[in-house]
């Protein structure tokens, strides 16, 4: 029984909910009232605390912090306290969404069986073209998706403008199938109805087969994506069961896809797309014989040596899921101690594999020994070029381990294996296309490899930069588009997603002023771009106003993309600690993009991302015996303390900036080993391309490109990237003293 405080309570917050019902936001009144009537347990102080609350920023600030957690009974409470504190309040879209989508969540998860159509509709019309309306929509198709309800779906789909959504896409594919392949009506399939369409005219027969075609090719990619696999929406397994009851996946299908999540080490997707498999396909006919297949595939996963060692030379592989099985463990062992696995494929029951899946395992060997840097990768690699269905992950190592051992005619023959669109100019920034370009001018393919130096040269990046170098050119800057106008940042100023995304910043809201800055630039025309980033740059968003200008596509502004802020504190202490100005920047750019109070996740801070211990550390070594924890976002301490770090760490690895920036970013003692593993000197961008770790290979690739456009911005000069680059030679490892 409730007391009379919390009968009193209840009344009053009903009765505000009444009023803003009738005089101020109906939806978010309607939305919140149904809260308020939802007999749950409430937290004891959270109305009292609520009241307490002044400031409708505290109050939003506390419901948002609340939907965090999932603690929906408190943010009902905050929300309703935001909204009488201002009820037109600035971001208050968000409350009503935030209620709106735990609605949803209940009813795709068939917690809640009434539909919220009407609200969600009424929602989407309130807030037209905003990114709050687009999450909505969002959460909407993934409720409906998860319900099959396939009528409204598909109706509602064209109207989801971000489309970025994994899930949605393999919900789409299966609402699609369940019309184009199974031929079911939008009525059926609302009600899930199987029954067959009806007979198409043949003047409609070849239109039919394409479009089925293109939704099969459409299918098969999205569901070659074990980590989207893998989600708990279950959107893709859906699809998977649709097309597999309508015989549009075959086993082979299925065994590929196993093997691409076994390369990610994706094993809950692994254990998925088995699930796939038909009681034959599984070496038995029925569920006894399938439990002992899974116990197997199990094993396989988690202890692929242990399992291949129990199989006897008597073992029959004639069966499809036991060489399945095999060639799964051996892939797998590979991933670990490539040598291992390359002996027991030599071994009975092994020996008797195909072919075909003899290259497939060379593949994984040569694509784990190049990670390890062991030098037999490329002995692998030739004996793979048969192989079929590898992942990119596997192709791209393989060519980082012949491109370590400037075996260009390897290079050649297995980039020509990638797809058109891992390979192509405009793929993967270039990477493949110049590595191929490189390679056929090693063989003196020169009219080729200038036609695709050119295409790649068209970017802006590492690899457009390396290939304007190779047509004979250094690099410097585009023409600079004309200054923008007052009227031009008037008209973009005013677009009520950036006044959303400036507040949501004043709030240190990062995440949610990003999203709204970013949903207001789609479509802009470059000038459009240019005035948006002028005004972030005039509201000190500098980081949106670097990402802004880089979507530029025919008019350029560098000053933008390679801003210059706190110049003279950076000049003072890039010159104490005897660095280049522009290598300090390029480096900045890529950590924090300017933003003076970023943190990271793994707890790194401020201009430069300095680690806790490392700061500490370098703060004793130069003597700042004042050094606090918390000054560490000061720019001055930032800036004394990074140029210091950075410095360390070029004077321990032989003044190669190559070799420094992969320290700054993984720590020097892994270049170190990295550089150890080498027989001779190679290209400065090789070894950065090759570098294991992925993150610091885009880091190193990313502070260099961008340490060479602001060298031309201070010098006025071209410049080179290859020069700055440089080459590294083998040295033997040593550890490093250096954090």
């Amino acid at each position: 029984m409730l007391s009379p405080f919390r009968v009193i309570v209840r009344s009053l917050v009903r009765q505000l909910v009444r009023i803003l019902a009738c005089v101020l936001i109906p939806g978010l009144a309607l939305t919140l009232q149904a809260h308020a009537a939802r007999p749950q347990a409430r937290p004891p102080d959270a109305t009292q605390l609520a009241m307490q609350i002044s400031s409708p920023d505290d109050a939003f600030i506390t419901a948002h912090d609340a939907v965090r957690v999932g603690d929906q009974e408190r943010a009902a409470i905050f929300s309703q306290r935001t909204v009488a504190l201002d009820p037109r309040y600035p971001l208050v879209s968000y409350l009503e969404y935030w209620a709106l989508a735990r609605q949803l969540r209940d009813y795709g998860d068939a917690l809640s069986s009434g539909a919220p159509d009407d609200a969600v509709r009424g929602f989407l019309a309130r807030n037209k073209g905003s990114v709050v309306a687009d999450l909505a929509r969002r959460d909407w198709l993934l409720a409906l998706g998860k319900r099959g309800e396939w009528g409204t779906f598909e109706t509602e789909m064209p109207g989801f403008v971000l489309n970025d959504d994994a899930q949605i896409t393999c919900f789409n594919l299966a609402a699609r199938a369940l019309r184009q392949v199974r031929g079911t009506s939008a009525a059926q399939r609302s009600s899930g109805g199987n029954a067959e369409g009806t007979a198409t005219p043949e003047s409609e027969a070849a239109s039919k087969n394409a479009s089925i075609a293109d939704l099969l090719r459409a299918s098969r990619i999205a569901l070659a994506q074990p980590r989207n696999y893998a989600s708990d929406v279950g959107a893709c397994p859906t699809l998977a069961r649709i097309l597999v009851a309508e015989k549009r996946i075959s086993h082979q299908d299925i065994w590929s896809w196993i093997r691409l999540a076994s390369d990610a080490n994706n094993l809950t997707a692994a254990r998925r797309y088995a699930l796939l498999l038909s009681d034959t396909e599984r070496g038995g006919d029925r569920g006894a014989d399938s439990a002992r297949f899974y116990k197997q595939f199990d094993a396989v996963l988690d202890k692929p040596a242990l399992w291949l060692g129990r199989l006897g030379d008597e073992d029959n592989l004639a069966a499809r899921w036991k060489r399945e099985l095999v060639v799964l463990a051996l892939a797998r062992m590979a991933r670990n101690d490539p040598a291992q696995a390359a002996a027991t494929m030599q071994r009975r029951p092994a020996e008797a594999l195909s072919g075909s899946e003899r290259a497939y395992l060379y593949a994984q060997l040569a694509a784990a020994a190049a990670k390890k840097q062991m030098s037999d990768a490329n002995d692998y690699s030739k004996k793979s070029l048969a192989a079929e269905g590898l992942s990119e992950d596997i192709l791209t190592w393989q060519v980082r381990g012949a491109l370590r051992a400037e075996d260009w005619r390897l290079v050649e023959a297995l980039i020509e294996k990638m797809p058109t669109e891992m390979k192509g100019a405009q793929a993967a920034e270039g990477t493949w296309a110049y590595w191929l370009a490189r390679a056929w001018k090693a063989h003196k393919k020169n009219e080729a490899a200038q036609a695709l130096f050119t295409q790649v040269s068209e970017q802006f990046g590492f690899y457009g930069q390396l290939a304007t170098e190779e047509l004979g050119r250094k690099i410097t800057l585009p023409a600079r588009a004309p200054p923008v106008t007052e009227p031009e940042v008037i008209a973009v100023k005013s677009l009520p997603g950036f006044t959303r995304a400036l507040y949501f910043y004043r709030l240190d809201m990062r995440r949610e002023g990003n999203l709204e800055w970013n949903f207001a630039l789609r479509g802009m025309s470059d000038r459009d771009l240019l005035a948006s980033a002028e005004w972030a740059s005039r509201n000190m968003r500098l980081d949106r106003a670097v990402n802004t200008a880089d979507r530029t596509k025919n008019e350029h502004d560098f000053a933008f993309r390679f801003l210059m802020p706190f110049k003279a504190q950076m000049q003072e202490k890039a010159a104490a600690n005897g660095l280049d100005l522009e290598w300090v920047y390029g480096l900045i750019r890529q950590e924090s993009r300017f933003v003076t109070v970023a943190r990271s996740s793994a707890g790194a801070s401020g201009l430069m991302q300095l680690m806790p211990s490392t700061a500490r550390y370098v703060a004793r070594k130069i003597g700042m015996d004042d050094y606090r924890p918390d000054a560490v976002v000061d720019i001055d301490t930032n800036l004394a303390l990074g140029t210091g770090y950075l410095r360390m760490v070029l004077d321990d690895l032989d003044n190669l900036p190559v070799l420094a920036t992969a320290a700054y970013n993984a720590g020097p003692g892994r270049p170190r080993a990295w550089r150890a593993t080498l027989t001779r000197p190679i290209e400065g961008a090789i070894f950065a391309e090759t570098i294991p770790f992925n993150e610091t290979r885009d880091y190193v690739k990313k502070v260099m490109s961008n340490a060479t456009y602001y060298a031309v911005l201070l010098t006025g000069k071209p410049q080179s990237l290859k020069t700055r680059m440089g080459f590294v030679a083998q040295r033997g490892y040593t550890a490093s003293e250096l954090p």
